[in-house]
């Protein structure tokens, strides 16, 4: 099992250097977007926590970690600080690789204070480090997303995206009942996720796959960004505020046909793709415009994330895997939570202003793909790979 996580982890350092070809040293450690860190310092970043946690916490040697913590622990360095304070790339990014190669053969060697340390207990530590670089991998897809973005890549489109003429939502029916949910596996779960719970629900209905691109088009036809009735107050205040007429990451060809930029360039929408790039706000004004479309809409809504791990266990939830979804809930404790291995991954963010999201993205990596991982992001937040799945409730 050590050998199998080495080496997956070995990929994921590959995986992030590979990423690292397009750039050059500007782009490096330019800060694309006011919540995204520059490119580089993501990878410095999983250096030195990698570093961190085998190292300094449980080997006690903080020869490396002493002397970066204040580039490398976000609350030390503000977002545009970082991408100056880096060495050059191909320094950098060196040095990125021979730590982790140090940190490989240390993991290999085992000492004997590292195999009795409480953190190695079912490799626990070898699947934290591994799901962090993970989740940092898809944090670097954005930011490449973004740089396209600002590069507005251009499009010879073969087949424009065309609008739903009728949207026709197909739903899977899921009985009341108690269920379990979070994770079994404590060696592999966040805290979030744990302790597992037994959860009691109605009866419920989930969309059969997320809305699409070809949905979403119709919405924009219709005026759905325009029409205020549609909005909550926030979401319409954000919409004013940010001039948004669609999502994300859609561009517009000189005929004014929508395509995307991909962490790529840029690619065409397909039509019955899940849409990309919404926030909740955007999610809850496309559910209330539905539902003035069609009296057969009138209970639809965004599924708790409770509902959503429930379909997704029983493997009826198909295209879970496109985007991560929104859910309607607050990004909340379990009952019995307890930080782990550190205060600030998740409970910083119980505070009722953060929804929670299921699911994963193109750019997920496997480790944490899986029905009781929790994502959580403010209701404005658009650049994270968001989409969204119907729900309706039955009583």
């Amino acid at each position: 099992m050590t050998q199998a996580l080495l080496k997956q982890l070995k990929q994921t350092h590959l995986t992030m250097r590979d990423m690292a070809k397009q750039l050059n040293d500007e782009s490096y450690r330019t800060q694309y977007h006011q919540d995204l860190s520059p490119f580089g310092w993501h990878i410095g970043h999983c250096a030195y926590i990698e570093t961190y946690w085998l190292r300094e916490f449980i080997l006690k040697d903080d020869s490396i970690t002493n002397q970066l913590e204040w580039l490398y622990i976000p609350e030390n360095i503000i977002k545009p600080k970082r991408g100056p304070a880096l060495p050059p790339m191909q320094e950098h990014l060196a040095w990125c690789a021979t730590v982790a190669e140090e940190n490989s053969i240390i993991f290999k060697q085992a000492p004997s204070l590292l195999e009795n340390h409480k953190l190695s207990k079912d490799n626990y530590i070898l699947k934290f480090i591994l799901q962090h670089h993970s989740q940092h991998i898809e944090t670097m897809a954005m930011v490449l997303v973004q740089r396209q973005l600002q590069l507005k890549p251009t499009l010879a489109i073969n087949q424009p995206l065309s609008a739903s003429k009728v949207i026709n939502v197909e739903f899977v029916d899921y009985p009341a009942g108690e269920f379990k949910i979070g994770s079994p596996f404590k060696a592999e779960a966040f805290d979030n996720e744990l302790p597992p719970q037994q959860v009691k629900l109605e009866a419920f209905k989930l969309a059969n796959s997320p809305v699409t691109n070809a949905n979403w088009l119709a919405f924009i036809e219709d005026k759905g960004y325009q029409n205020k009735k549609f909005w909550s107050q926030d979401g319409w205040e954000w919409r004013l505020k940010n001039n948004i007429n669609q999502p994300e990451s859609w561009l517009t060809d000189s005929e004014g046909y929508f395509y995307e930029a991909s962490s790529l360039g840029a690619r065409e929408l397909g039509d019955t793709d899940a849409v990309s790039g919404i926030n909740y706000f955007e999610a809850n004004a496309f559910v209330q415009w539905l539902k003035e479309t069609s009296a057969q809409y009138a209970k639809i809504r965004l599924p708790h994330e409770y509902e959503w791990e429930v379909a997704d266990q029983s493997e009826q939830l198909n295209r879970s895997g496109e985007v991560w979804e929104w859910c309607e809930n607050h990004f909340h404790p379990y009952p019995g939570f307890s930080a782990f291995p550190y205060e600030n991954y998740s409970k910083p963010w119980f505070d009722g202003k953060h929804f929670s999201l299921r699911g994963s993205s193109e750019y997920t990596q496997a480790c944490i793909r899986r029905s009781s991982f929790r994502n959580f992001y403010n209701p404005d937040k658009r650049h994270i790979f968001a989409g969204m799945r119907l729900a309706m409730s039955t009583g």
